[in-house]
């Protein structure tokens, strides 16, 4: 019998570009789940999460289709990996430090090309907006740290600012224009789950 492999194709429906406005109510929801307590446990979200994210979205934005799983699931598994990128140079390495107007990670491009090297987590985070930074540490904050030692995203900042660790004369820095403003890209890229078919 000679049966050939179906590809499996994408199915448009979980092709999903996520605007400013979706990624911003979906931390938003996250964050509502935390703050209520139930959801939320030390390493991460309780069974059924993303169902109640749906309806939250469904609330915020009627209509606009997104399902936990692809859609969901897979934004807040991005958004999840950049925040503990972004989390990892701000307090595991020198040389990057937190724009906390246009919220964004600046560095030298030697240093973060270095840094990527071997954390291929943060590609593309090098002065990229991702507004939504503070609160997201707070959400996805204990699943990497907890106790007493952990800190959050004012305390990383504060430490940064105190220290003075940073200089950044001289590193071509001088050139961005941190008070203009940005164009603000989604955080979340396409899902890119495919569609699963039998084969016959």
């Amino acid at each position: 019998m000679n049966s050939t492999p179906t590809t499996a194709r994408r199915n448009k429906k979980d092709n999903h570009i996520w605007t400013p406005i979706e990624d911003a109510f979906l931390v938003e929801a996250l964050n509502e789940l935390c703050v209520g307590g139930y959801w939320k446990v030390d390493n991460g979200f309780r069974s059924g999460y993303l169902g109640q994210l749906e309806k939250a979205m469904e609330q915020k934005l009627p209509g606009c289709g997104l399902k936990a799983v692809p859609h969901i699931e897979s934004c807040v598994k991005t958004l999840k990996k950049q925040t503990l990128a972004i989390s990892d140079m701000l307090t595991n390495s020198s040389g990057f430090a937190w724009n906390d107007e246009e919220k964004m990670v600046v560095c030298k491009k030697q240093v973060f090309d270095d840094w990527v090297k071997v954390h291929n987590s943060a590609k593309g985070l090098r002065n990229k907006p991702f507004p939504h930074y503070d609160t997201l540490v707070e959400v996805f904050g204990k699943d990497r740290a907890n106790g007493k030692g952990a800190e959050g995203p004012a305390e990383v900042i504060e430490d940064l600012t105190d220290n003075n660790t940073f200089n950044f004369e001289g590193d071509g820095l001088g050139d961005i224009n941190f008070s203009s403003p940005t164009t603000q890209t989604p955080i979340c890229p396409p899902s890119t789950r495919p569609n699963k078919r039998g084969t016959k």
